[in-house]
């Protein structure tokens, strides 16, 4: 993929990051109480986080986008919510490490991890896993990050992927004119 293209799709994904930080938790109402937020008041804020990450790896490290994906997923087992209405919003960004860098990886998603822990994000592992897990206070989003090793001797197949998760929230279901209106399935 060209450089251009990598460079338009980065800046157009760093366009909308700046408001990700500001766009969290619950809404108020009239009386002071919180209000249930909606499967689409957190499509954005995850959204918005997931581009402000990609943002953060450096473009010259960057060969391709192979993939951007925004979805919801269920939050419970089927045994446990077996009509799915519980939900959250799922925003994912895989990003192909160019061979250069391959070796770097590792590294690369290190600091990207890095640069959020300097923000106050709190830094785990994801299910006993390498999946690195950021979390904050200020955000109802959390961030996974995980990554496919390069090829020792090419560098080449390096790949990082991100994924910003909104909080669950109660929907009409898998289904429902909501959920099938914000994946753009209808």
């Amino acid at each position: 993929m060209s450089t251009g293209f990598t460079q338009r799709v980065l800046a157009a994904l760093a366009t909308v990051a700046v408001a990700s930080l500001a766009l969290t938790g619950c809404s108020d109402t009239a009386d002071g109480e919180k209000a249930e937020l909606t499967l689409a008041e957190t499509k954005s804020p995850a959204q918005l986080l997931r581009n402000e990450a990609a943002t953060r790896v450096p473009e010259t490290v960057i060969d391709e986008v192979l993939k951007s994906q925004d979805f919801s997923s269920a939050c419970q087992t089927a045994e446990t919510d077996p009509e799915g209405l519980l939900r959250q919003w799922d925003s994912t960004v895989r990003l192909a490490v160019n061979a250069d860098n391959g070796s770097r990886t590792k590294e690369i998603l290190d600091e990207l991890a890095n640069s959020f822990v300097e923000q106050d994000w709190e830094l785990g592992q994801f299910g006993g896993s390498s999946i690195l897990e950021l979390t904050s206070p200020d955000s109802p989003s959390v961030m996974h990050l995980s990554m496919v090793k390069a090829d020792e001797e090419t560098g080449e197949g390096g790949v990082i992927q991100i994924t910003s998760s909104g909080p669950c929230v109660t929907t009409g279901g898998e289904n429902s004119p909501e959920v099938v209106n914000l994946e753009e399935r209808g």
